[in-house]
């Protein structure tokens, strides 16, 4: 994925797709990823991302939040 500002922009359009969904399917709660998608993965920063999402079970807002703490901390 190229790693840092990559895997930000990454996780920037997963979110605008989940709001999209969220609004066409008209969900009271933000949806999961992991709920859509039966295969999450990726290498380097985009396993992280891949965690997040997968293994976590987060929003794409908030891996993302998480992921710019943990870029602050490793670059």
């Amino acid at each position: 994925d190229g790693g840092g500002i990559r895997g930000v922009s990454q996780l920037i359009i997963l979110d605008e797709i989940m709001k999209r969904l969220r609004q066409r399917e008209s969900l009271d709660e933000m949806p999961k990823p992991c709920d859509y998608f039966h295969l999450i993965g990726g290498s380097g920063t985009g396993g992280i991302i891949a965690l997040l999402l997968g293994r976590l079970k987060l929003t794409a807002e908030d891996a993302l939040k998480e992921y710019i703490v943990l870029l602050e901390k490793i670059f």
